[in-house]
């Protein structure tokens, strides 16, 4: 059996370059040229349906979906998040303006089901990103919510937080 995992986050918080890290198979992408030229400021492609990846931890085959990270995508927030085991939300942890969007896609999809999620401070490489206490403190997240340092491009990083998530699966769902 596998496992569905999500991960979400706003606007560039780099959820594709997560997804394609983690997979260990030619992940799938619906990235589309950007015509907004306020997003064009940061990259020429985004998300429009979601990225898709597969993997294994812990003996877990894992599927993973990315969201798109801007509301006018949102339709597909929760279509792809029916079933789901867990969630990874990113924040571009060098971009505090954009954090709102994150909280809002957490607010949608967590709503009142008990599925684990972890918030990653991601880009921790670059020289201005915020530390995680900053992160878990700007977002008013409480502390049975983990929050991790990432650098998504980073395996090792990601398959920490993965490994992570999956052990919070087992403990609070028996692995279901």
């Amino acid at each position: 059996m596998s496992l569905k995992i999500i991960v979400g986050g706003h606007f560039n918080a780099g959820k594709t370059t997560f997804v394609n890290t983690a997979s260990e198979v030619v992940s799938l992408s619906t990235e589309k040229k950007i015509s907004n030229p306020l997003e064009k400021k940061f990259k020429e492609k985004t998300t429009t349906a979601m990225d898709f990846g597969k993997t294994s931890i812990q003996g877990k085959e894992i599927n993973i979906f990315g969201i798109p990270g801007q509301e006018r995508f949102s339709f597909m927030w929760e279509m792809l998040s029916r079933g789901a085991g867990g969630f990874i939300f990113l924040v571009d942890s060098t971009t505090e303006e954009l954090w709102g969007d994150t909280l809002k896609q957490i607010e949608i999809m967590i709503k009142d089901k008990n599925i684990p999620y972890i918030v990653c401070a991601n880009k921790q490489d670059l020289p201005n990103a915020q530390p995680v206490n900053y992160v878990r403190e700007k977002l008013g997240l409480p502390q049975n919510v983990p929050v991790l340092p990432c650098v998504a491009k980073d395996r090792d990083t990601v398959y920490q937080i993965l490994s992570i998530l999956c052990s919070l699966i087992e403990k609070n769902f028996g692995g279901s």
